[in-house]
């Protein structure tokens, strides 16, 4: 008989997680900021997310809590449904509870509302579900002993206690009914909280405040290291001179405007810029990076024609002294050609090169 080395790899489900990946690499960031990461604590990590400055990335792993979390949320309205006297109402016209502020740059959807529970029978809840590993949901029951259960949400995870109240001030109700599970539904307990019209405020001006920043906002730390910077998907561009993506919400010339449904414009094109036509920034001659998110000094603007915005550019000067222009005029970078190598930007080898051959960086 042949030994079998348990230690070894599955290839078999390694290539289920392959195809997990690959499925998942159609992710594409949100076009808005959402209510279910408003309470985090850092401001610029939420900017960077806002104007799209680092890529979407996850591995199969997450994509599987991600499923999870799906499946466990329509398997916990089943169940919630089966108590009598219980309504629940998941969606509206066939559409999830949805709401929508700030020019629609700040959005959020619900998982629903319910109304019957036994311990408050009369009053209408938001209904959230959150599906967690089996020691998060201990801290949950933990903070419920040691706090009460009306503090137990915002002691517990910041994060789902600012979108509890977001969605409770939105749908003007009172009550927050958060359901929590381990994986695959196995255990069940549950948290109610009140609806705090402060911290409601104090959450849209939040908003607004990442919406109409017009640069990056404080970050939570200068340490590298810190346990909150080590897992951020911005940790690269934030502490370590890391390159934004090119699109064109990193741009000097686009804004998103708070009339309409979530309108950005662009002033070089003098027009309304659309989610799709945003992406493909790198492929504009007018985009130029804003500023800060360039790891070098800003030392000459030019703008060639008073009238309009096109044709500006921009001169860097980076650490080691080089110069660069980020412009599409004879000499300078393209925004993509910056991001995509800037150690190479300004290297004299590397611009004969580009114009012995027509060429452009590449990373």
């Amino acid at each position: 008989m042949v030994a079998i080395n348990m230690a070894m790899p599955d290839p078999t489900l390694e290539s289920v997680d392959a195809a997990i990946q690959a499925r998942g690499r159609s992710e594409q960031a949100r076009p808005y900021l959402g209510m279910s990461e408003i309470g985090r604590e850092c401001s610029r990590a939420l900017w960077y997310g806002f104007h799209w400055c680092s890529p979407v990335s996850f591995d199969a792993q997450a994509f599987k809590r991600f499923e999870d979390g799906h499946r466990g949320e329509a398997l916990q309205a089943e169940r919630l449904k089966m108590v009598q006297g219980v309504t629940l109402y998941t969606e509206t016209g066939g559409k999830q509870f949805g709401f929508s502020d700030h020019g629609g740059h700040f959005r959020g959807h619900m998982d629903g509302v319910v109304l019957g529970l036994l311990q408050a029978p009369k009053t209408w809840h938001v209904w959230e579900h959150k599906q967690t590993d089996e020691k998060k949901q201990r801290a949950l029951e933990k903070a419920k002993q040691e706090l009460g259960e009306k503090q137990a949400l915002k002691a517990w995870d910041p994060v789902y206690h600012a979108q509890a109240q977001a969605y409770m001030g939105y749908a003007n109700l009172t009550r927050h009914y958060l359901t929590c599970a381990t994986p695959g539904g196995r255990h069940t307990i549950s948290v109610r909280t009140d609806a705090d019209a402060e911290a409601f405020a104090s959450i849209r001006d939040k908003a607004l405040r990442v919406i109409t920043a017009p640069e990056p906002l404080a970050k939570i730390s200068e340490r590298p290291d810190w346990y909150q910077c080590q897992w951020c998907s911005h940790h690269a561009l934030c502490h370590d001179g890391g390159m934004p993506l090119v699109t064109c919400r990193t741009c000097i010339h686009s804004t998103p405007e708070l009339d309409g449904d979530g309108r950005w414009t662009c002033r070089a094109m003098a027009c309304d810029i659309d989610t799709d036509t945003q992406r493909q920034g790198a492929d504009c001659p007018e985009h130029r990076l804003l500023p800060f998110l360039v790891p070098a000094e800003v030392v000459d603007f030019e703008r060639p024609d008073e009238a309009s915005f096109c044709g500006v550019r921009i001169k860097y000067r980076k650490p080691d002294g080089t110069e660069v222009w980020n412009g599409s005029s004879p000499g300078g970078y393209a925004s993509r050609e910056m991001a995509a190598n800037f150690a190479a930007a300004g290297d004299p080898e590397a611009d004969e090169i580009r114009a012995r051959f027509m060429a452009e960086l590449i990373g």
